[in-house]
């Protein structure tokens, strides 16, 4: 019979470190590693009596973590052996309990979700005669300026992203600005689709996973990375540019799989991803990059949601499995990075598939901002304090505030934007749809731009 689960023992480990810790004062510090199979040995750094605060250890741990206890014990006294080594190497990595205390997980993938926290490459700048320099949004301050990175995301399929960014890329093409999209939906692919060059729905025929792969042998040619959306009827006097995820065809799967989304020990500093949005700025200087990110808890969306961009726009519904999924992405977002005394990255709440009718769009709409209150309050905001104002993070303050992070855009289902032939069938509707409109300024008024309304 299971005597414990896995999680279980975990938690009763920490708290018998804990205790320890607090006893025992010749512990000068703990790290707690759960290796790749699930299983927990510990290192240490003793000031005296290592042998007997060893048996002390191992007693304590198998009695609360048996059978996930592999009774192993470093202890980092030694500087010149592997095990000193090696501890130090767990307590580099380790997410911190307290100041003598930290927890080392070893991971077989999605690396990019816990990787350390990023930052993006450059400061957000946008040419317009209305902005304030005050308001351009970045975590933290960067030598180089450059177009805003906004990542679309959505932790389930089905909430409209890729018509939501897109919407915003023509809206922004009709004004003539260049915008840049990045399809980084690499395992179900289709902005690109949408955006296409023409009306038979013609792609480029490279993409991101050739990118990806190819960029760290050869000089590449950007060129042959994208191809240009560009229409009197869609974009007006503007363009977008779209990088697709590649041509879905036999070679494709054996791509994807080689592609390393985890951020190395420099950070985001030579990713693929980095390099790629690095040569779009200097090289196409687009007005704006939009990333359509993967849904889930995918390895694209821990990389996107890391740091390496400047706003996030989040698509949710009702469902407890939605929120379920928000939850995680506002940890990334706001908890994780206020616990290391940073600032938030920004976020914008969506209410996607909102119903037509009046009562029960009202109903919907209440019950949404009411858990949307909660969970950022919970796992976003931070408490009010000194600190926060000076850095400049959202705290619970800001509860009331009418464009904070947590007051949603609510987006009412719309079946003419469920299926249709062509992106020009669509296109002044999603240029003058009043729920897109919402969306779009609130994007803007985040980089400090207002602008008057024109059709909704």
């Amino acid at each position: 019979m299971l005597r414990k689960h896995c999680d279980e023992a975990k938690t009763d480990s920490i708290e018998a470190i804990e205790d320890l810790i607090n006893q025992e004062s010749s512990i000068e510090r703990v790290v707690l590693i759960d290796d790749l199979f699930g299983r927990l040995r510990v290192a240490a750094w003793i000031r005296d009596k290592p042998d007997a605060m060893r048996v002390m250890i191992d007693e304590r741990l198998k009695s609360v973590a048996d059978p996930y206890w592999t009774n192993e014990i470093w202890l980092a006294s030694d500087t010149s052996t592997g095990e000193y080594r090696l501890a130090e190497l767990a307590w580099k990595t380790g997410r911190q309990i307290s100041d003598r205390f930290k927890v080392a997980d070893r991971h077989r993938r999605l690396g990019a979700w816990l990787a350390d926290l990023q930052s993006p490459a450059w400061t957000a700048h946008i040419e317009d005669e209305n902005a304030d320099p005050r308001d351009q949004t970045s975590a933290t301050p960067v030598e180089h300026k450059g177009p805003p990175i906004v990542v679309f995301h959505s932790f389930k399929g089905g909430m409209g992203r890729s018509t939501v960014l897109a919407s915003f890329a023509v809206r922004r093409a009709r004004r003539g600005e260049r915008v840049v999209v990045v399809d980084m939906d690499l395992d179900a692919p289709g902005i690109a689709t949408l955006l296409a060059s023409d009306d038979k729905g013609t792609i480029a025929q490279w993409g991101i996973v050739d990118y990806f792969i190819e960029r760290p042998f050869v000089q590449l040619d950007l060129a042959d990375y994208y191809h240009a959306c560009r229409s009197e009827t869609v974009t007006g006097s503007g363009e977008i540019l779209v990088f697709p995820a590649g041509t879905l065809n036999n070679d494709y799967l054996g791509k994807l799989a080689r592609i390393d989304f985890e951020p190395t020990g420099d950070g985001l500093n030579d990713h693929p991803l980095r390099t790629l949005l690095e040569e779009v700025r200097n090289k196409l200087e687009p007005n704006w990059i939009l990333i359509d990110s993967r849904t889930g808890i995918s390895e694209p969306a821990g990389l996107l949601l890391g740091g390496i961009a400047h706003l996030h726009l989040l698509i949710g519904n009702s469902s407890e499995q939605s929120w379920r999924g928000l939850r995680l992405v506002l940890e990334r977002l706001g908890a994780d990075r206020v616990r290391q005394s940073l600032p938030q990255l920004e976020c914008i709440l969506a209410h996607a598939m909102v119903p037509e009718d009046t009562k029960a769009a009202r109903a919907a709409i209440e019950q949404f901002s009411e858990r949307a209150r909660d969970e950022f309050a919970s796992h976003y905001y931070a408490y009010t304090s000194e600190e926060t104002e000076e850095l400049g993070i959202w705290d619970v303050s800001d509860l009331e505030g009418s464009d904070a992070p947590h007051v949603s855009i609510p987006l009412y289902y719309k079946p003419k934007f469920s299926h249709f032939d062509g992106l020009e069938d669509i296109a002044d509707s999603l240029a003058s749809d009043a729920d897109f409109g919402a969306i779009e300024r609130r994007i803007l008024e985040r980089f400090g731009v207002f602008e008057e309304r024109e059709n909704g």
